[in-house]
């Protein structure tokens, strides 16, 4: 259950995220949105992977 609420949320941040960056993009070309998404994904993706890196290293301290 609590994986489907996780689901769920972000899905609606993923959308969210997406329609600001087709409004901010408006007079901007296809590829400085395109940049904008996957510099956005990039950071998102490397907070996750340090979270991850950090609760593992967590549990072998601790």
């Amino acid at each position: 259950m609590i994986t489907l609420i996780i689901a769920t949320l972000t899905l609606v941040a993923i959308l969210f995220l997406v329609t600001q960056l087709l409004k901010a993009n408006k007079n901007n070309t296809f590829l400085n949105l395109i940049k904008d998404f996957l510099v956005v994904t990039l950071s998102l993706g490397l907070t996750v992977l340090v979270i991850f890196v950090a609760w593992r290293l967590f549990r072998i301290l601790f």
